[in-house]
């Protein structure tokens, strides 16, 4: 891996880490412990809203035609 992607990556797991902290009222470090859970729910999260938004979208263009 390059080392500019694993510093992007560190940086938006101490961001999503910082920001529940913040929401959630928790200790900065509590939130650190359970990062890796965080960035699985924010991931899991993101894979919902961009499913159901393709799914909208796919039913808003209509039948593609074919069979």
């Amino acid at each position: 891996m390059r080392i500019r992607v694993v510093l992007v990556a560190l940086a938006a797991c101490l961001t999503l880490a910082a920001i529940t902290a913040l929401i959630l009222d928790w200790s900065f470090g509590k939130a650190v412990i359970l990062a890796p859970v965080i960035v699985m729910v924010a991931g899991a999260a993101g894979f919902l809203i961009v499913l159901w938004g393709r799914i909208v979208w796919e039913s808003i263009r209509g039948p593609r035609g074919g069979a």
